[in-house]
């Protein structure tokens, strides 16, 4: 291979940590050099086998969908290189029996009917738990890997290492920096911003409150876990989607994940792809909104009354039904009549646009005075 060629590859390596689409580039031109089917950087957790895919090229998502929930605990040649040295290449044809590689579920389902013949793969990095990953596929009308192949993939390591966590540390910055943060923190909802490595960001308020005590939904290590590792891989493929939506590699239709808990109705997760159109500057990532149906709305009184042309006696009411007062309860904690009651619900009827109670709780919740945050400035 010319050193052309492999100057060429170390420039998209080093190009991927400021580029929009991050190693994307670098992963199409690795699959063109080295004649692959495939190409892959994943994050894996060591413990419980949870992938997320950053960046592909070749492998089609559903496939992606299938490794992830069904078939990652049974890859040998993943196994064998998170049990080896990390950034040295191995690959099935040269480091693993031959029966050992295709006698497994794995094989018959999952690599065969997708006309891969070769796989190599390496640990890129080791943080924790979580180990960033290279695999690369070749069919059978491509020639195994070799040695030699193997040795030259390992040169590039240190550079694809390097450019990593420099686009890590960037995209740290960068978030810090956007303002988009800011604007997260003044929304009533649970809002979790994801960035395009599948690690927490940031959360605002209302998600970090969500987020303590590691009851149905928390996080570890930047990564958010659910009491279910079934429900944690739905999450996190997921989060993958909007992840490559947000790259303009995918479709970016929101997902929903379900997040069931004790004695109480499930948490109700919506993942929508992250891309500030006006700067293609910032990276992908993914936004995350978090619905409780157990927990009461909450409903800033002052907003009420002024959106509306409310009373103060006006507000503090509907405020109350929309927390799901009835009018004979809010009589009694209010300490007046209930037909003092039944006349401000009249008022706040014609006021709002509304003729009953569930027109009016639709209208608050839809209001400003729900979406953003409670919380006046300087609270903590």
């Amino acid at each position: 291979m010319s050193p052309n060629r492999i100057d060429t590859l170390l420039t998209h390596v080093y190009e991927s940590v400021l580029a929009p689409d991050g190693f994307q580039r670098f992963v199409g031109a690795f699959i063109e050099l080295f004649q692959l089917k495939a190409a892959m950087l994943l994050t894996v957790n060591r413990q419980t086998q949870e992938v997320k895919g950053l960046w592909m090229e070749g492998l089609q998502e559903k496939w992606m969908t299938m490794y992830v929930m069904e078939y990652a605990a049974e890859d040998v040649l993943a196994h064998h290189i998170r049990s080896s040295p990390i950034a040295t290449f191995y690959a099935s044809n040269l480091d693993l029996p031959a029966a050992q590689a295709q006698d497994s579920r794995f094989y018959r389902e999952w690599v065969e009917p997708q006309g891969v013949a070769w796989a190599s793969g390496a640990i890129v990095l080791n943080e924790g738990p979580w180990l960033t990953q290279m695999m690369l596929q070749r069919t059978p009308q491509q020639p195994p890997f070799s040695r030699e192949e193997l040795d030259l993939f390992n040169l590039l390591m240190p550079h694809l290492q390097r450019a990593i966590q420099m686009r890590q540390r960037f995209a740290e910055l960068q978030l810090g920096q956007n303002l988009l943060i800011s604007g997260l923190d003044v929304i009533a909802m649970p809002a979790i911003l994801i960035d395009e490595f599948c690690r927490v960001a940031h959360c605002n308020r209302a998600a970090g409150t969500l987020l303590q005590g590691r009851r149905d939904l928390w996080l570890e290590e930047a990564h958010l876990f659910c009491r279910s590792s079934i429900v944690t891989q739905q999450l996190n493929l997921e989060i993958t989607k909007a992840i490559h939506a947000s790259q303009g590699t995918s479709g970016d239709i929101p997902g929903v994940v379900l997040v069931p808990r004790v004695a109480q109705r499930d948490l109700m997760v919506l993942i929508s792809p992250m891309r500030m159109a006006a700067r293609p500057d910032v990276r992908s990532g993914a936004l995350l909104f978090v619905f409780d149906p157990e927990a009461a709305p909450h409903i800033r009184t002052e907003l009420v009354q002024r959106l509306f042309g409310l009373s103060e006696a006006e507000a503090q009411l509907a405020v109350a039904i929309c927390s799901g007062l009835t009018p004979e309860a809010a009589s009694v904690e209010r300490g007046t009549s209930l037909n003092t009651v039944r006349t401000q619900l009249k008022s706040i009827f014609a006021k709002t646009g509304t003729s009953r109670q569930a027109d009016l709780v639709s209208v608050l919740l839809a209001s400003p005075a729900y979406f953003l945050s409670h919380q006046r400035s300087g609270d903590t």
